[in-house]
């Protein structure tokens, strides 16, 4: 009876030289998408810097003395800004910071005006103008801090910002106002960011475009070494 002989294939363990240059390709092509993915990431973090919103930087002109209507006005409207990261923010944080809202214009309303206010906000805010109370009037409109108004306002029972504000407040406002940018975030490319171009579409086109030279090579590998499949 004829035996058949036993043929071991082993990809770590290459035998001929077709399949050591097999071996070769796929881990050449394999480094190079490990370096284009994870190469760019490190790059992004070694050229990184914090910086900050406008907002952040009123923020710490403010903060530290808030005891004029200006300051507390122009607080309310970095924390409304805050608030208008909706989606991002943690569910603690947006409280704080609605809170935070709440007790300056708690602050900012005349004293016969203000229980009212602590009552019921939202109907305090229909029948008033606290647009105006909070800067947000025809001199220091803005639109969005306008709309965000009614969404930000909850009861409180005072006006005093207390020590858990005062010690949270500031690393939440760090936290949602400092990014870290560089050239490869500020710099567009067809209308994305270069960083989100890179890495949603780049990075896709290049896996297909390596499995096509993968595809050209090993065939010509094939006719090197006549191997037929």
């Amino acid at each position: 009876m004829e035996k058949t002989a036993e043929v071991k294939v082993n990809f770590f363990r290459p035998v001929t030289e077709h399949a050591r240059a097999n071996m070769k390709l796929i881990l050449t092509l394999a480094i190079i998408w490990v370096v284009a993915v994870f190469g760019f990431q490190v790059l992004l973090i070694l050229v990184n810097k914090p910086v900050p919103e406008p907002s952040f930087t009123t923020f710490q002109e403010v903060w530290p003395d808030i005891q004029t209507s200006h300051a507390k006005q122009q607080l309310a409207q970095v924390t409304l800004a805050v608030l208008g990261k909706n989606v991002a923010l943690q569910p603690e944080h947006k409280e704080l910071l609605q809170i935070t809202v709440s007790k300056l214009t708690l602050q900012l309303l005349p004293a016969e005006e203000q229980s009212p206010f602590q009552q019921a906000p939202l109907e305090y805010l229909a029948n008033n103008d606290l647009h105006n109370v909070l800067g947000l009037g025809s001199e220091g409109f803005d639109k969005l801090l306008y709309d965000l108004l009614p969404t930000s306002l909850v009861p409180v029972q005072d006006g005093a910002l207390d020590q858990t504000i005062r010690e949270q407040l500031p690393d939440v406002m760090q936290l949602y106002l400092v990014h870290n940018r560089s050239f490869l975030t500020d710099t567009t490319f067809i209308g994305f960011p270069f960083h989100y171009w890179y890495t949603a579409q780049f990075l896709l086109i290049m896996f297909v475009v390596l499995c096509v030279i993968y595809a050209v090579s090993i065939d010509k590998l094939h006719k090197k070494h006549n191997v037929q499949e």
